[in-house]
């Protein structure tokens, strides 16, 4: 007998499919529960490519697009002229939005 308690570990949080909008075509993108507006998301495997409103698109390693699309949409609010894009920080209305997948419910 020992004294160890073995703590289940938590599972890794899969970003890419968190922040996959709730279209047929999956392209859609979801921050903070939040969906980002005219930005469409294109998983190529080892990238992820957004593109912003049908007219620009940018590449990012699978590693690193969770944080690009975050800063994105936090500098899409704060030039949208929002403090913030949660609503948390004193604004009345929030920036974008609220979506969920239904698969997520419980």
């Amino acid at each position: 007998m020992t004294n160890v308690t073995d703590f289940p570990t938590e599972p890794k949080r899969d970003l890419i499919k968190e922040m996959t909008g709730p279209e047929n075509t999956g392209c859609s993108v979801i921050i903070d529960g939040r969906l980002m507006p005219h930005v469409a998301m294109y998983d190529r495997g080892h990238e992820i490519e957004f593109i912003i409103d049908h007219r620009l698109g940018f590449g990012f390693p699978r590693e690193i697009a969770y944080q690009a699309a975050s800063f994105a949409f936090a500098a899409m609010a704060i030039a949208a002229g929002f403090r913030h894009p949660s609503g948390l920080h004193n604004t009345q209305h929030p920036y974008a939005g609220e979506c969920i997948n239904l698969g997520e419910m419980p």
